[in-house]
């Protein structure tokens, strides 16, 4: 006769099994924080992009609200050439001008040191601001001046080129934009 042995079915994982499970479990898990990692180094570099971008727009807006009310120089020339509205006195990454809306003050806005400054009160108190944060590096500056010199019928304007960049980061961002003087050139 034959021995038989009833043994009771048993509920479980076996060691290969339970390795198996684990080591695809792990290769997920890795796979999901790589994509999550990847993806906050995106968003950091896109909120880098946008800090830029947004610094850059005030100085754009800035810039042209004060450029918008400049007015002709007068026969002395004390500021800029007589008879000009706007002058590059240090080359084209700096201009100056008289600003009708704050008392006709001699303004001028250049780049030094990669950063974007403003100076009013030139020929009187003297003061220096800076319109960009230390974080935001200025790479170029060009203000391109038309018209404006009192010997054409060229109402005055000037195209402003600014391209700036995150100083960690080489993604740089390039601004263009052009204001004519609020006064018309007659």
């Amino acid at each position: 006769m034959k021995k038989q042995h009833n043994f009771q079915k048993q509920n479980g994982f076996t060691l290969v099994e339970l390795l198996i499970g684990m080591t695809i479990f792990s290769l997920f898990l890795g796979a999901t924080v790589g994509v999550l990692i990847f993806a906050i180094r995106i968003q950091r570099r896109f909120l880098l992009q946008q800090n830029v971008l947004g610094q850059l727009n005030f100085d754009i807006e800035y810039m042209n609200r004060a450029l918008r009310m400049a007015v002709k120089e007068g026969e002395d020339g004390e500021c800029i050439s007589a008879g000009t509205s706007y002058e590059n006195i240090n080359g084209d990454s700096s201009i100056s001008f008289i600003n009708h809306l704050q008392g006709d003050d001699c303004q001028e806005f250049f780049l030094e040191n990669n950063i974007l400054k403003y100076r009013k009160g030139i020929n009187a108190q003297e003061e220096t601001f800076d319109l960009t944060s230390p974080k935001v590096e200025i790479i170029d500056l060009d203000f391109s001046i038309i018209g404006g010199s009192g010997e054409d019928d060229i109402q005055p304007r000037v195209t402003i080129k600014i391209k700036g960049n995150v100083q960690r980061l080489n993604l740089p961002i390039l601004l263009q934009t052009t204001v004519s003087q609020r006064n018309l050139d007659i």
